[in-house]
């Protein structure tokens, strides 16, 4: 009883929306969205499901509130180290390792929002693009607009690499490391492009010819509508009336949609792994080698179908028996990239991990995949990247 006589009640913290956001994060990266549930977020944070709600209506919302919270954290970051490009890495850098336990959660689950929110979104992201790519230009006048905001883009692609990986080095040097690889980014020689003759009009899209086989048809469009939708937002019925199988002779191919999924997992990695063996085995030297995966990374992530996405966005959806294989799988991919490097083990892989963070990010911008020459661009800011780390390598310059 307070001296009033009126019972004393629990005041609510005034960060309990921020530890809300906090909390949501965390499960959304380490489970996804659809395998998380608002009493499971409610519990972490040490509330009831009905507190949770008065703070957020739906589980919806409070994606949109993670997505967007954590992408203007970014932003002020950018703004507060001013034009200079070389403080606003820096204190990106900085950022990213301090919220490290967030994740990659755009890549994964901006499909989950609903239009109105994933626009709200996008122009917070545009916004930290735009921030970079300003500073860009300030120190590199020589570059146009659109090549500013493509090394923006590719930036930040680099600096988000560490909430996909788990690679131990002291903080500050992972810092300075991380640091040094997007600063390549900035620096690039790739860009401003040479004056080259204008190339040839490309045939006019189409939808390609579809295989003979059914199996091979419901793959593919699996493929295609998990990445549109999310493997949550797909159904075994709407695979198959999209691929003309009516009823239940979908089954006589796939036992269920995990299955399915599984099987445009297997094909991806399997055509990894291709470009991998055919690149170790026709090249004459470490640097080529890793140049011809590079080259054959790139051109898978970049296909119309995007289907590699998926090995990052939707594993979340396999049994932890096919996580561990499909883990195990791009442990030992990256690592054939690692040992083509002459650098540490560690920090090689932070830059492979940098490098295909760059490659997918990029992959999965659509404004700028109509650029001419896109593919070679992306391949040759990779290779900036990996060209970063070596033994012995001093920072790179600072771009002034």
């Amino acid at each position: 009883m307070t001296a009033s006589g009126r019972t004393a009640t629990a005041r609510r913290p005034r960060n309990r929306k921020a530890q809300i956001l906090d909390a949501a994060a965390v499960l959304f990266h380490r489970s996804g969205y659809h395998g998380v549930g608002m009493e499971e977020i409610a519990a972490a944070v040490g509330i009831t499901a009905g507190a949770l709600y008065r703070h957020f209506p739906s589980k919806q919302e409070l994606l949109a509130g993670v997505l967007i919270s954590g992408i203007a954290e970014y932003e002020d970051a950018a703004a507060a180290a001013g034009p200079d490009v070389d403080a606003v890495v820096r204190a990106l850098a900085r950022h990213v390792l301090d919220r490290r336990d967030r994740g990659p959660l755009w890549r994964q689950l901006s499909r989950d929002l609903s239009p109105d929110q994933n626009v709200r979104a996008r122009l917070h992201l545009r916004s930290l693009a735009a921030t970079v790519a300003s500073a860009l230009r300030v120190a590199r006048p020589e570059l146009s607009e659109a090549d500013a905001d493509l090394l923006a883009w590719a930036v930040l692609a680099v600096l988000g690499s560490p909430q996909e990986h788990s690679v131990v080095l002291p903080r500050p040097r992972l810092e300075e490391l991380l640091y040094q690889l997007a600063l390549a980014v900035c620096h690039t020689s790739a860009l401003p492009a040479p004056e080259r003759p204008a190339a040839p009009a490309p045939p006019a899209a189409n939808g390609g010819l579809a295989p003979a086989s059914r199996r091979e048809v419901l793959l593919a469009t699996a493929a295609r509508l998990f990445r549109e939708r999310g493997f949550a937002g797909v159904s075994m019925e709407a695979i198959g009336a999209t691929a003309g199988i009516a009823g239940p002779s979908i089954y006589n191919h796939f036992g269920s949609k995990a299955d399915l999924l599984q099987a445009v997992f297997d094909r991806g990695t399997q055509t990894l792994q291709l470009g991998l063996i055919q690149a170790l085995a026709t090249a004459a030297s470490p640097a080529q080698a890793l140049e011809l995966i590079v080259r054959s990374y790139v051109t898978q992530a970049l296909r119309p179908d995007g289907s590699l996405g998926l090995l990052y966005s939707e594993m979340v959806h396999l049994s932890t028996e096919q996580v561990q294989a499909a883990r195990r799988s791009q442990r030992e991919y990256i690592a054939e990239w690692v040992r083509l490097l002459p650098a540490d083990p560690a920090e090689s892989r932070v830059a492979v991990q940098a490098a295909l963070s760059l490659i997918n990010g990029l992959a999965l911008t659509p404004h700028l995949r109509g650029r001419p020459g896109y593919e070679e661009e992306v391949i040759a800011l990779a290779m900036d990247v990996l060209g970063a780390v070596g033994a012995g390598a001093s920072a790179p310059p600072t771009v002034r």
